[in-house]
């Protein structure tokens, strides 16, 4: 049987009506048909792409969207989730074989999502807490990014800056945590702060929290305070953010992907990680 005129879509349409074929084909066989971020479901049900509006309603917090250093939002979906604060949380995808942008240079896919997400007003002292859930059996490998603060330049990516600070969580190999900290006069990449004094445990959520208050100009007196599920794990109190009185904490620097500079970091499998429940303020977390 010959049609001639009828489009690809009308023409599979026409096959399921008459029963010459499943139905859903029309919809199956289409270009461009979305698909599902790793554990969202089918993709006929996979949330719409990320924006950077919904972005920054997501997170609230008076947070401001920033353009420059930020990639990814095609690996993140907010999805409906009723054991996440406001029932909503975000899912970063970490595709098999991606890392950090770095090792995406010596062949590794990229993955994860990054933004710089100011605050409303800069500020010397500040806390952040959030929710993580790794996925159930996620393989760590050798390390990657988690959220943190920032101010100035920043710092990443093995580039310490002299006008700037980062201080990301990080996972390590076996789920182990630290503050992967990049600080004025230092080099390679980022120090690792209280290495190893919790784990990650997938399957479930965890609030990881950071306190961070920089130091006095010329001084190595600034501290960093880390609490997992509120209970305090690492702190110290010898830290050189700044070398000068301009430099403040800015906001909070969402970066999340594995590594690490090379492909030996990257994910060894589509894999993914949700977050929520972001709060940021000068509020000391032990008080509460």
């Amino acid at each position: 049987m010959v049609m001639l005129g009828l489009s690809r879509p009308a023409l599979a349409g026409l096959i399921v009506l008459l029963g010459l074929a499943p139905a859903g084909m029309a919809d199956a066989s289409e270009p461009g048909a979305p698909t599902a971020l790793p554990g969202t479901g089918p993709a006929a049900n996979a949330p719409a792409a990320l924006d950077p509006g919904g972005l920054v309603g997501f997170f609230g917090n008076g947070l401001r969207w920033r353009e420059q250093g930020s990639f990814g939002l095609e690996h993140a979906r907010l999805m409906p989730d009723a054991s996440a604060p406001g029932a909503m949380a975000l899912r970063v995808a970490y595709p098999e074989g991606s890392a950090s942008p770095e090792a995406a240079r010596s062949g590794a896919k990229p993955g994860g999502m990054q933004v710089y997400l100011p605050l409303g007003s800069p500020a010397d002292t500040m806390s952040l807490s959030y929710l993580i859930r790794f996925e159930p059996g996620f393989r760590f490998v050798k390390g990657g990014k988690l959220p943190g603060l920032y101010g100035g330049s920043a710092g990443s990516g093995g580039q310490h800056r002299s006008d700037g600070f980062s201080t990301r969580f990080m996972w390590r190999e076996g789920g182990a945590g630290e503050v992967n900290a990049y600080l004025p006069g230092k080099s390679g990449y980022g120090d690792p702060l209280g290495h190893a004094t919790w784990r990650f445990a997938p399957g479930r959520w965890q609030r990881i929290t950071q306190r961070v208050v920089l130091n006095t100009p010329g001084r190595s007196n600034g501290t960093l305070t880390i609490w997992v599920d509120g209970r305090r794990v690492f702190s110290t109190s010898t830290l050189n953010f700044r070398n000068r009185p301009d430099v403040h904490v800015d906001g909070l620097f969402f970066s999340t992907f594995f590594g690490g500079g090379d492909k030996s970091w990257a994910s060894p499998d589509d894999q993914y990680a949700d977050f929520a429940g972001f709060t940021l303020g000068p509020g000391d977390p032990s008080l509460r």
